[in-house]
């Protein structure tokens, strides 16, 4: 006798709109869970803020202090750890000299500090581009470490592979990067990171709660902590100190450099910086480029010729396309750490400088 009913497995079985139903709420989730987060998280930025050292590649964070800092603030400094300040504590930077220079003039803090540590202008270029998308309508000073620019390795353009600042944000596909040999599966996973918020969003969860672990390891790293507890909800704030030593490159013992530079029709790291220009015009915003400043006693009496030719060829493109720019005076020798970071009182000379050059009276103005 057969038996009157049906056999099967007591597992759930899904229609064909049940699992429409369910990849729709999903994606909602996924689309609305970092908006969301960023009011869940304690962040309330000061005016001296900048990026805490630890979360360099935290570019969901970096988009957080973009967003706050072009809605609260009518001008944004944008760079590499020159602008971040490498040497100095937070009332030390060339940022925030600026601003206690001007506030007799302003009822608010003039300038945000935008700095990343080792955003050269490959990297710089992909920051501004996908998460940098609220700088748009603002006056922005634009920094140029010509140390990027200093040899082939440094500038991307050498074919031997080079563990590089920030690959996450240098084009994946085009143009190639001769010196980049990531596998196709780990660039494709970052063009999506770029375009999918919540990679973006999970990624700050591991830097700033897992301690750039994924859940997995972490868990196996702590087997007795709760992961959840871990969320804490809060951003960590920059150490009001230095990152590295603040004495000077006498002190540190450095010697004279013979850096071989590379010119300009060449440079793959000054033709992404001319793409950054170009795409901050695109978005309607009012550029001012700081060349500099670079240490001219480190450097021998040949490397030094090529480096002024080149800081030339560079200093007539920007003249050519109306872009204003100042090239700082060459501070005191003591006044330097390394190459191309100055110590607190050359951040305070920059400043002085800066306020008093009349192209930038005139960019304020526009």
């Amino acid at each position: 006798m057969k038996p009157s009913f049906t056999f099967s497995s007591n597992s759930i079985r899904l229609s064909y709109v049940s699992w429409i139903c369910i990849f729709i709420v999903l994606l909602i989730t996924i689309s609305l869970l970092p908006i969301i987060w960023r009011g869940l998280e304690d962040f309330n930025p000061s005016d001296d803020y900048r990026l805490p050292y630890e979360l360099s590649y935290d570019y969901w964070m970096f988009s957080c202090w973009c967003k706050y800092a072009c809605s609260n603030y009518p001008i944004v400094m944008i760079g590499d750890s020159v602008v971040w300040g490498q040497y100095v504590g937070l009332k030390e930077t060339l940022p925030y000299y600026l601003n206690e220079l001007e506030k007799t003039n302003q009822n608010y803090p003039l300038c945000a500090n935008l700095g990343v540590d080792g955003i050269h202008p490959s990297a710089m270029l992909g920051l501004i581009k996908y998460y940098g998308k609220s700088i748009s309508n603002k006056h922005v000073i634009l920094h140029l470490n010509l140390l990027w620019m200093s040899s082939k390795k440094h500038d991307l353009s050498d074919t031997e592979e080079f563990r590089f600042n920030h690959p996450r944000l240098v084009p994946q596909f085009y143009p190639k990067i001769p010196s980049y040999k990531a596998k196709f599966p780990q660039r494709a996973n970052i063009i999506v990171e770029r375009y999918v918020p919540f990679s973006s969003w999970v990624s700050h969860l591991r830097l700033n709660y897992y301690e750039n672990m994924d859940i997995g390891n972490w868990t196996m790293q702590y087997p007795y902590r709760n992961p959840f507890n871990a969320i804490t909800f809060q951003i960590p704030y920059p150490e009001d100190k230095p990152h590295s030593e603040p004495i000077s490159w006498i002190e540190r013992g450095m010697t004279k450099q013979d850096f071989p530079w590379v010119s300009i029709d060449e440079s793959f790291q000054w033709d992404s910086f001319k793409k950054v220009i170009k795409l901050l015009q695109s978005r309607k915003n009012k550029v001012f480029v700081i060349i500099g400043p670079f240490n001219p006693y480190i450097l021998t009496d040949e490397s030094l010729n090529r480096y002024k030719a080149m800081k030339k060829d560079m200093e007539n493109w920007l003249k050519n396309e109306g872009i204003s720019y100042v090239s700082p005076s060459d501070l005191p020798n003591e006044f330097y750490a390394d190459a191309s970071h100055p110590l607190k009182v050359g951040y305070e000379m920059i400043a002085k400088e800066l306020v008093e050059t009349e192209s930038f009276k005139n960019w304020l103005d526009k």
